[in-house]
């Protein structure tokens, strides 16, 4: 487990970064003494190392500008890879140990993480039976927050502490939903065939599509779950699509050389398919494979360009250059308001900046923050109420933005 601990003193004069980690087990919710520690846990290698690199920068430039304390409280932060060092990619045995780490540290006072769903849904019922803040700059599975088309005795198994400790600041799936049916309405689409690649996380996205889509008077041809892994053939599945009149394809799933295959073979079948896609697909891996395909593509993703954040993100990215060397772009902004928006619930919390419940009590609160996101509020199920999401093309094999929509409110029920 690669640990990433914050020197403040790179960044700025400030306090002092936080000694390690404590014993077995949290048995108040109030973390010891002044010294406070904040945890993030994201992807530090592999495809999305880049990514996570802007989120932890991000999240560092906070805490330095706010001199590394709130009050009487001294500030550390612990930054832990959750990926698996062979593969690169997330692992659940390294996530679980990384919530782990946060929880038995009695000053841990917020978890920042994770980058996937999946990760999250690992982490969070760990640090919700700690009774620790936990602030997601991404993860937009709908089950984390919501029961609508979620999985079995969700969102409460993530929950067993019975209390909501878990909030995002990306807009869910349920709003990524409102932003395709949009779009598919803005391309005059009357028909849609809907298909997901059976990932557990997947799965309910294309659901909610789907009765979105009906909502807007866009008919269903059809709603199949298709396996994409690496060698899968799809002919039988696209002859289906094809005779079945369709004017789009909505597919929820991932960025591998399945989906690739599965675009090629689409365009490749009729040129005048739409096809419609989500934001775990806004990435070169993808955009530069599919060929031809490029032209017929939409993808949906909440990373707006950066003209369309307040006028607050530019001062922010531009500290940002001065203090890192690396791209400074809207991950930078997610991870800087992530950590912001927590250090305002312990300015908030006084003098029990220290006690955990209080804390999470102060972040759900939040009501009409003006952050380098935009003015949002915290919803009682940790949903945000930012909602826009940005419409992409391909271009060039890179994926480009055309316009911005509203996804409209994330649903408050949960």
């Amino acid at each position: 487990m690669l640990a990433r601990w914050l020197g403040l003193a790179a960044l700025a004069a400030a306090g002092p970064v936080i000694a390690g980690c404590a014993g077995a087990g949290v048995s108040s919710t109030e973390a010891t003494g002044s010294q406070l520690a904040i945890y993030s846990s994201l992807p530090l290698q592999g495809p999305t190392a880049g990514i996570s690199q802007q989120i932890v920068e991000g999240e560092e430039l906070a805490l330095a500008q706010a001199g590394g304390r709130v009050g009487r409280f001294k500030i550390g932060y612990v930054s832990l890879d959750d990926a698996n060092p062979t593969s690169g990619q997330s692992s659940p045995e390294v996530t679980a140990s990384n919530a782990k780490t946060a929880a038995q540290d009695t000053s841990t006072i917020a978890y920042l993480g994770d980058y996937t769903s999946a990760a999250t849904a690992v982490s969070l019922s760990l640090t919700n039976a700690a009774g620790i803040l936990q602030v997601g700059p991404a993860s937009p599975y709908v089950g984390l927050t919501s029961s609508l088309d979620a999985g079995q005795d969700e969102p409460g198994r993530f929950y067993l502490g019975g209390r909501r400790t878990f909030g995002r600041l990306e807009p869910s799936d349920i709003v990524q939903a409102g932003a395709q049916a949009q779009l598919m309405q803005a391309l005059g689409v009357h028909k849609v065939y809907v298909l997901d690649d059976e990932d557990p996380f997947q799965v309910p996205l294309a659901n909610i599509v789907a009765g979105d889509a009906e909502k807007a008077g866009i008919a269903v041809a059809a709603h199949d779950s298709i396996s994409t892994t690496t060698g899968a053939t799809y002919t039988g599945e696209i002859e289906k699509i094809v005779g079945s009149g369709a004017q789009a394809v909505f597919f929820a799933g991932g960025d591998g050389a399945g989906p690739v295959a599965l675009w090629r073979a689409l365009h490749s079948a009729d040129p005048h398919l739409l096809l419609l896609g989500t934001s775990s697909m806004v990435s070169e891996s993808f955009t530069s494979q599919i060929g031809s395909a490029g032209a017929s593509t939409y993808l949906t993703t909440p990373i707006l360009p950066l003209g369309l954040y307040p006028p607050s993100a530019a001062r922010v990215l531009s500290a940002y250059r001065r203090a890192f060397t690396g791209e400074a772009g809207p991950y930078a902004l997610y991870g800087y308001e992530t950590m912001s928006v927590v250090l305002a619930a312990i300015r908030s919390a006084g003098n029990r900046g220290n006690d955990r419940q209080v804390v999470i009590d102060r972040f759900f609160a939040t009501h009409d923050r003006d952050s380098v996101l935009g003015r949002y509020s915290m919803q009682a199920n940790g949903e945000t109420t930012l909602t826009r999401y940005a419409i992409d093309r391909v271009r060039g094999g890179r994926a480009v933005f055309l316009r911005a929509v509203d996804g409209g409110s994330a649903a408050s029920g949960g």
